[in-house]
């Protein structure tokens, strides 16, 4: 090697050597300035909805699934639904548990089918939560839920549920997450407000889509097993489907293509979004929330779930 050659080669290491001092050096101010900013280390970060102290929280981590609601004490009763006049040892109607995320959770569609129904037709227990996935819904079921006995199980599907939503609480001084099912280091999470901020901009797409089979046949072959009906609504994302992006899209796709797998009875209510749509109404809980449906919409429906003999006969 000529001595051109070997100052060039000299010159190349060094100026790499430059930048990954200059990336470490940006690094470390990005990182003091981030603990001088958020001085009490609540880091907002993608998916970071649920944060809270110790003594605020109402969740418990859970190894398979991530966390569950605290029960017995909090908005949820000892079998894991939310508080209701009902007597779990003195049946008077055909129990039916609804089970799902923040849609099942706020009651909107779960209400407008007790004003077709009649209060007294069933007994609507709710075991929704905010947030939840198919997998976590299926394990508080497994753990919680089930000692009900509900007569039929009603399962509200959202597109969003092949997504994961961790829960960040601060224990003893320490910022802790609760992981379902998502790649996360937990070392690098407490000590670094960088990797806190910055986390996760990518997906384990092909684990969550394990956990959402998981938790569809945990409901199919456990209430099979119990004789108990199984209807799973699929609630779409509340806007135009030309206006989805490619995971909503996909989410759609996979639902009914693993309904139609596993033998699963499904209403779908993307017909009665798209005639919502048509007529105008006003569709979404708030302005910009596409998850959650308005009162009109979650009246529609009702009706469709009413229309097509969802509930079991009282």
């Amino acid at each position: 090697m000529s001595l051109k050659e070997r100052q060039a080669t000299v010159r190349k290491v060094f100026r790499a050597i430059l930048i990954c001092f200059g990336i470490l050096l940006a690094m470390v101010i990005m990182e003091l300035g981030l603990r001088i900013y958020y001085s009490d280390g609540g880091i907002p970060a993608a998916h970071l909805e649920h944060t809270s102290d110790e003594q605020h929280t109402s969740f418990v981590e859970n190894e398979e699934c991530g966390y569950l609601p605290i029960t017995g004490r909090g908005e949820y009763d000892a079998y894991g639904c939310l508080a209701n006049d009902y007597n779990v040892d003195n049946k008077t109607a055909p129990r039916v548990l609804f089970t799902g995320d923040s849609v099942t959770h706020r009651a909107r569609i779960v209400n407008a089918l007790k004003k077709l129904y009649g209060e007294d037709t069933y007994e609507y227990w709710n075991a929704g939560v905010e947030s939840f996935n198919t997998l976590q819904e299926w394990v508080f079921f497994r753990e919680y839920n089930h000692k009900i006995k509900p007569d039929q199980v009603v399962l509200t599907f959202h597109n969003n549920d092949f997504r994961a939503t961790p829960m960040v609480v601060r224990e003893r001084g320490q910022i802790k997450v609760y992981q379902p099912g998502l790649d996360i280091n937990p070392w690098l999470f407490r000590k670094s407000y960088l990797y806190r901020w910055a986390w996760p901009k990518g997906e384990d797409r092909g684990a969550r889509e394990k956990q959402v089979q998981e938790g569809l046949l945990g409901f199919r072959d456990a209430l099979k097993k119990d004789n108990v009906p199984f209807v799973i609504i699929l609630h779409p994302m509340l806007k135009p489907v030309s206006e989805w992006d490619d995971k909503e899209k996909r989410s759609r796709e996979l639902s009914l293509q693993y309904f139609k797998e596993h033998d699963l009875k499904v209403i779908d209510l993307l017909p009665t979004l798209e005639k919502a749509i048509a007529d105008g109404i006003n569709l979404t809980e708030s302005e910009g929330d596409y998850l959650h449906p308005s009162d009109e919409l979650s009246a529609r429906f009702a009706q469709q779930i009413y229309n097509e003999n969802a509930l079991i006969k009282p």
